[in-house]
């Protein structure tokens, strides 16, 4: 009985021994799997660019040949295997009846689905220029996201509008729909008016 005790105890203990070693060699697969998917999607945009622009200047057009936007840049590289194109000082001119009736500028851009989406970052400057009907407006964020065929462009990001000549508009998030003309602030808004001077 004393050996058979004995057995027993040597057979728990290997088990247990058994089954930390188990699981001391998962976690050291899983681990090793995390930092080569971490290293490997950390090669695909530190790695050569597929090709390589500067001072580039792209247009599209509607069907019926008039000019609908120019996107441009200083310098633009393409990493096929990621899916991205990353662009230095993107400028974003949007047209209506061949005038030019806004303007997007920023330090960095993505390009993502070859052109359907396109996300503005750092300092994003939106300005719509004056008509006779309306002041210059102009939007301010960290963050804008463009998608160009949809005429839709969206924000997650805290904006400052600022209408002359006298009003600004804070918020946090922003959506401007084109085809259906609505333009919202999703949260946070504050608006700030000064009274003209007489």
């Amino acid at each position: 009985e004393i050996k058979s005790n004995l057995m027993e105890t040597k057979f728990s203990a290997f088990f247990v021994l058994f089954f930390v070693l188990l699981i001391a060699i998962s976690s050291y697969y899983l681990k090793n799997e995390v930092i080569r998917e971490f290293s490997s999607n950390e090669q695909k945009l530190t790695g050569a660019p597929e090709f390589f622009l500067k001072n580039f200047s792209s247009k599209q057009t509607k069907k019926d040949g008039s000019l609908k936007f120019i996107f441009s840049g200083n310098e633009m590289k393409s990493f096929k295997h990621a899916d991205i194109t990353k662009v230095k000082f993107p400028i974003f001119k949007k047209f209506e009846n061949n005038i030019e009736p806004s303007l997007i500028v920023s330090e960095n851009a993505d390009i993502i689905n070859k052109g359907d989406q396109i996300i503005l970052k750092d300092n994003v400057t939106l300005t719509r220029f004056p008509t006779k009907t309306r002041k210059q407006l102009k939007l301010f964020t960290s963050e804008l996201n463009i998608f160009p065929n949809d005429d839709y462009v969206s924000s997650s990001q805290p904006i400052k509008i600022v209408q002359e000549p006298n009003i600004e508009i804070n918020g946090v998030g922003m959506i401007y729909n084109k085809t259906e003309n609505t333009f919202k602030i999703l949260k946070k808004v504050t608006v700030y008016y000064e009274k003209p001077k007489k």
